[in-house]
């Protein structure tokens, strides 16, 4: 009994000195502070579903580690790629994709050969080719293709976006006025390099730094000359203005020979449909009835 009242008022005792010298948190002052970095990845990696805290970055992992055994040159390139067609993925995501892609693809191909014994190479080298080439080639070439596209599309509408700025510029708004006017105004790929051009230079940077970093990131000629140009008129003073209207013109002269070039190749693409498609049919059409009036003619000799 006394032991059960002696470690009772100990706890007792124990209990009242904590409270007294435990010093409580602030509420308040632990919502305003900032969370340590620690934290903040702690929390981060709670966030989200299972895809996005254990799948992401095990496929960001992986595809660092392929980076590293690639050539860099290779992996620079590819980087710059992604960046010229709106940063889609990740490289370190691309690259685990893309091989993952071509892995599946000589999977199916063993699994053909092992479970088809009789096949004979010939057949075996016949699917494994276009299997092969498109697993291993086809997210280059939807890479490359998303990159020519959006390209294709900035010069398109370069001339015309030129222009307007041209216009606000004489009216008397300043060059990076202009650009916020035509980026205003205008939508698609060209008004949103117009606006990272203007958060780069918001971001302090020079208006040709700024116009070669968005150069750079588009890959698009024109933009590049454009940087070019602007440079050269700010180094020896003359008008903005002027340099932008000669420009405009020079990328009108462009675009239309780009026009008349696709135009004169229009005959040749054509050859590819009509030899094979309307040419077979043309000849069945007109070889068929002497055909058929030759097989009746030897039938009708024949007996006689």
């Amino acid at each position: 009994m006394l032991f059960v009242i002696a470690v009772t008022i100990f706890a007792a005792v124990a209990i009242a000195v904590w409270g007294v010298f435990h010093t409580r948190e602030n509420v308040l002052s632990r919502r305003v502070r900032p969370a340590s970095p620690a934290q903040m990845v702690k929390d981060r990696s709670l966030e989200g579903n299972l895809a996005q805290r254990v799948v992401a970055p095990l496929v960001s992992k992986i595809g660092r580690l392929l980076a590293r055994t690639f050539p860099q040159n290779a992996v620079r390139r590819l980087d710059q790629m992604l960046v010229m067609a709106g940063e889609p993925m990740s490289t370190p995501v691309y690259l685990t994709f893309w091989t993952a892609l071509a892995l599946f693809g000589g999977l199916i191909l063993s699994f053909i050969a092992l479970s088809r014994p009789d096949i004979s190479p010939l057949q075996l080298l016949g699917i494994g080719v276009p299997l092969l080439g498109l697993s291993a080639g086809g997210p280059y070439l939807i890479l490359n293709r998303r990159v020519r596209s959006r390209q294709r599309s900035i010069i398109r509408a370069l001339p015309d976006a030129l222009d307007l700025l041209v216009t606000c510029m004489e009216a008397g708004l300043g060059v990076d006025a202009a650009f916020a006017k035509v980026t205003e105004k205008t939508s698609g790929l060209l008004s949103e390099a117009f606006s990272l051009y203007l958060k780069q230079a918001g971001l302090g940077r020079s208006r040709r730094d700024a116009l070669t970093y968005v150069a750079e990131r588009t890959g698009v000629k024109e933009l590049v000359r454009l940087a070019s140009a602007v440079t050269q008129g700010e180094s020896v003073g003359a008008s903005l203005g002027g340099v932008l209207r000669t420009q405009a013109a020079d990328l009108r002269l462009l675009r239309r020979q780009r026009a008349q070039q696709t135009a004169q190749r229009a005959p040749v693409l054509m050859t590819i449909p009509l030899v094979l498609c309307f040419l077979p049919a043309m000849g069945i059409v007109i070889m068929a009835p002497s055909i058929l009036s030759l097989m009746r003619f030897i039938g009708s000799v024949g007996p006689g």
